[in-house]
């Protein structure tokens, strides 16, 4: 079955020895394969308009979007290739670790989201985490008022997607 991501955010949690740093993006869009009753051979792909983000205030903003070159790499995509250690703990409920690769400004990473998923042939509601190496994407670790954040972050992701025909 397909389904058409409709609504979500990825957080993206930066630390730093101070304060840390939270931006929120809120318009990921793309379908995910997937057959409820044979999750294992799932695809996905997912992308994020890098564009359109809140870090909290117009000067984190403002910082952030210079650190990103957003307008120069406005997409970002995850691909899905598999899951690891997938499980059903109840009916229509999955825990796994999603196998996939993060496309941004011109580099590709591999990354292990581990995640929970409520599914049925109607929609999908998931929720995943990962740790990301900023500098793996081509990303300097921001600095704000002096102040550097961490070159690892943490990226939460929630999706809401509903199934086609």
């Amino acid at each position: 079955m397909r389904y058409v991501v409709h609504k979500g955010r990825v957080v993206v949690k930066a630390r730093s020895p101070l304060q840390d740093t939270t931006a929120t993006w809120k318009k990921p869009s793309g379908t995910i394969d997937l057959d409820p009753e044979q999750p294992r051979g799932a695809r996905a792909e997912v992308s994020l308009d890098m564009r359109a983000f809140d870090a909290g205030d117009w000067f984190q903003n403002w910082k952030l979007k210079g650190e990103l070159d957003a307008e120069r790499h406005p997409t970002a995509r995850f691909l899905l290739m598999r899951f690891e250690d997938l499980r059903e703990p109840a009916p229509g409920q999955l825990e796994a670790t999603a196998l996939g690769q993060l496309q941004w400004r011109g580099r590709t990473v591999e990354v292990r989201v581990r995640g929970k998923a409520r599914v049925n042939r109607r929609q999908i509601e998931a929720t995943g985490s990962f740790d990301l190496d900023l500098r793996d994407v081509g990303v300097a670790a921001p600095k704000l008022l002096l102040l550097k954040v961490e070159e690892v972050v943490r990226v939460e992701v929630s999706l809401s997607a509903t199934a086609t025909g």
